[in-house]
């Protein structure tokens, strides 16, 4: 299943897809002009509604949630629209949502049981404008009150950057004791523009579970799924050997000419390839494709470059050591992985005495020790400790060094003004 894979020159916006929505929710729309526009959604105990203000552009005027249980309040909230700083201020005072996504174009309410414990979450999906980006939903789960009081309904926010996702039962009620508990099928969006411009980008598939306020990537559980994305994927790459104009395997390619931007196509189909095989265990076979199949001449730097991005966004795993890579002109880049027990995986770094480096751990059960160049400890990054900053004894090359106690995916933010 190759979900949302590009092609060059055409850029396609899908909407929010819930698959089966009818069995999970009723939702009864209201479009009054003029006025707020008010969606109710509810299964069982639980309603939810919705009310937004239409504004000139794409994004919102307003927008209200309230969410009711047993036909009790427990939740109503103004969510604070992308308005700029002032908007974002003013929410704050009146008590709004201000932290994450960019919140503009607000739909998609339902009321539906997303892990499988009998009780209804309430989801909203949200498009925060733009070309093409960003696609993201807000989850609220059910928090039960101390004996006596009521409960309350916590936010979880989960990005799914330039695509959007489908929600689909793949184990048949098998792992919610018989209920229908789906899983959320994406794709990779870090794979937009790093092999190719944003329309001419591929994207492996994605699976994601939502358990008790949070989101796992369990793409690995599904090898059915992840075969049929791998075949689609190898298939287009076949097709496009044929219908694009490539240059020869024995021709220098530059940059600026139009066969790099069709050699491009190739690349950053067989990237997402090459994450499938990762994820199906079958990288070996993989690799020896793409060797075979991909003839020009940047073949090494093709390689290289593909094995960076699938060690930086965990599909290759185990210890390792790598170059921080800053864009050109750049300050900052983010370290992710995905790390089992044992595995260290080393990032180096070269900066100047009295730069001043910021590290900060924005996801990850993790620990990050920054060493000098002689191997001395400067601090440790932590779940409990997430931030990092200080001025550098000495010129030379430091090093990130990343462990985990248990299997975890990671991402830390490094910036050297």
């Amino acid at each position: 299943m190759a979900l949302g894979n590009g092609w060059v020159g055409v850029a396609v916006l899908g909407a929010i897809t819930l698959l089966n929505a009818p069995a999970w929710s009723q939702d009864l729309t209201e479009q009054a002009e003029p006025g707020p526009q008010k969606t109710t959604a509810f299964v069982g105990k639980v309603q939810a509604e919705l009310s937004v203000v239409p504004g000139d552009g794409i994004c919102a005027e307003a927008a209200q949630l309230t969410i009711l249980r047993q036909g009790q309040v427990l939740l109503s909230q103004d969510l604070a629209l992308d308005y700029g700083d002032a908007a974002v201020i003013a929410t704050q005072a009146s008590g709004g949502i201000a932290e994450g996504p960019a919140l503009c174009n607000l739909s998609d309410l339902k009321v539906l049981d997303l892990d499988g414990d009998a009780e209804p979450e309430v989801h909203l999906g949200n498009f925060s404008g733009g070309a093409h980006c960003c696609f993201s939903s807000l989850v609220y789960r059910y928090q039960p009150g101390a004996t006596g009081t009521q409960g309350s309904y916590a936010l979880t926010t989960h990005p799914w950057g330039n695509g959007a996702f489908e929600l689909e039962d793949l184990d048949l009620g098998q792992d919610g004791g018989g209920q229908v508990v789906p899983e959320w099928i994406s794709r990779d969006d870090r794979f937009a523009y790093a092999f190719a411009a944003y329309a001419a980008s591929f994207y492996p598939i994605q699976i994601w579970r939502y358990d008790e306020g949070s989101f796992a990537d369990v793409s690995r559980d599904y090898p059915k799924q992840v075969y049929s994305d791998a075949y689609s994927l190898w298939l287009r790459y076949r097709e496009l050997r044929q219908e694009l104009p490539l240059p020869e395997p024995s021709q220098d390619v530059t940059a600026e000419t139009e066969g790099q931007v069709y050699l491009s196509v190739i690349r950053s189909v067989l990237a997402a390839y090459m994450a499938d095989k990762y994820l199906l265990g079958q990288e070996a076979d993989g690799w020896q494709r793409l060797e075979q199949f991909y003839p020009w001449r940047d073949r090494p730097a093709f390689i290289t470059s593909l094995k960076h991005h699938l060690r930086s966004t965990g599909y290759i795993t185990g210890s390792f050591t790598q170059p921080v890579q800053f864009f050109p002109g750049g300050t900052f880049e983010y370290l992710s992985g995905r790390l089992l027990p044992g595995d260290v995986h080393r990032y180096e770094l070269t900066a100047r005495e009295a730069q001043q480096l910021q590290l900060t751990l924005q996801s990850g059960q993790v620990k990050a020790y920054l060493l000098t160049p002689g191997g001395k400890s400067l601090g440790l990054l932590s779940p409990e400790n997430k931030s990092l900053g200080r001025p550098l004894p000495q010129n030379g090359s430091y090093v990130v060094e990343v462990t985990a106690e248990e299997e975890s995916n990671y991402q830390i933010f490094v910036e050297i003004p």
